[in-house]
């Protein structure tokens, strides 16, 4: 079973580090978010990205955020409520299953879930079913090298496994470039 990130960690989701190292309103741009877009952020966490992408898509645009913890999404509401956004809907799914609401998505966001999910061949299928084609998918992971902070090395996916497992999703090529020193960026589009 793959390493879950336990949400009583957090703290270490939304940082300065982090925030030094990954600014989420210029990740989203490179991840290609438009205004009016209407945005999945699976594995959403306490909103790092849901929140500036609510603001990126402006009030013609919707985020959908979903992840498996009641406690991310609650704080996540929270910070909505607290700053006056308003288009950010959460939705809770179980991590056994993935779970998304129907939308018509045109920007799907995996910032470091894929290798938290045991299936994700399953995984994939199901986000894939629910993107119409011409949607994107960006999706953030961890190199498969050893880094100061990330999951254990046998957990990570290599560039080669994530090229193979999203073409084999319905996906095109996906294109990768360096996000941070221990972190890389695919984007693509639905098939």
């Amino acid at each position: 079973m793959a390493h879950i990130f336990d949400p009583e960690e957090r703290h270490k989701l939304d940082n300065p580090e982090r925030r030094a190292a990954m600014p989420p309103d210029e990740t989203l741009v490179k991840a290609g978010i438009r205004p009016g877009d209407i945005v999945l952020d699976v594995g959403c966490g306490t909103g790092y990205f849901s929140l500036p992408a609510a603001r990126m898509v402006g009030h013609k645009g919707m985020v959908y955020a979903v992840d498996a913890s009641g406690v991310m999404l609650a704080e996540l509401r929270s910070k909505t409520s607290r700053e006056g956004v308003f288009n950010v809907q959460t939705f809770q799914t179980r991590q056994s299953s993935l779970e998304l609401p129907e939308a018509s998505y045109t920007l799907a966001l995996l910032s470091n879930v894929l290798h938290e999910v045991d299936d994700k061949k399953a995984f994939l299928g199901k986000l894939g079913a629910v993107l119409k084609p011409g949607a994107r998918l960006a999706v953030i992971e961890w190199k498969k090298a050893e880094t100061p902070a990330g999951p254990p090395l046998a957990e990570r996916i290599s560039e080669d496994e994530m090229q193979v497992m999203l073409k084999k999703a319905g996906f095109s090529e996906p294109e990768a470039s360096e996000l941070t020193p221990s972190s890389l960026l695919y984007t693509c589009v639905r098939k």
